[in-house]
């Protein structure tokens, strides 16, 4: 009977261990700046070039300034163990990120709204939603993820779907 009982604590151990997923480290760095305020599913981290997108929920409140970062990666899915976080986060890592400016004032969306770049490109708002903001000339990220692109503006912490038009 003991033999039996050890037998299948061994299995079940040899099991479960095989079951997680192998992580490799693939860079100790930290991440440039200060992140402060709520970390959900969809937030945006840059790393030198690279941008990552939190995949899985999650809710984290955070202020931390130039957080030591891990960076380990499984396949496709990248999992970030920052300083002073509770938790890791499960990103994905961006391919098709577009770094430009709004060409002029920004007062916000509100449904079908067009955002003219710095870099000549003409984008269309595709989803809908209304936020009222301005800024004058505010720095954007347009990315690709999930089979859409999305358009985050600096200081506005939602995201938008967007087409291109021109």
């Amino acid at each position: 009977m003991k033999n039996l009982i050890l037998y299948t604590l061994l299995l079940t151990t040899y099991i479960n261990l095989n079951a997680q997923p192998d992580w490799d480290l693939i860079e100790d760095t930290y991440i440039k700046g200060s992140i402060s305020g709520t970390i959900t599913q969809g937030y945006l981290f840059k790393i030198y070039r690279d941008y990552y997108v939190v995949n899985e929920h999650t809710r984290q409140r955070v202020r931390i300034r130039n957080p030591v970062v891990k960076i380990f990666q499984n396949g496709y899915n990248f999992k970030l163990i920052i300083e002073d976080f509770e938790e890791p986060v499960f990103c994905k890592r961006l391919k098709n990120v577009i770094e430009t400016q709004i060409s002029g004032e920004f007062t916000g969306w509100e449904g079908g709204t067009i955002f003219k770049m710095f870099n000549g490109q003409i984008w269309q708002q595709s989803s809908y939603s209304y936020n009222y903001h301005y800024a004058y000339k505010p720095s954007v990220l347009i990315y690709e993820y999930g089979g859409v692109w999305r358009m985050k503006v600096e200081d506005i912490d939602e995201t938008i779907e967007v087409t291109r038009v021109d």
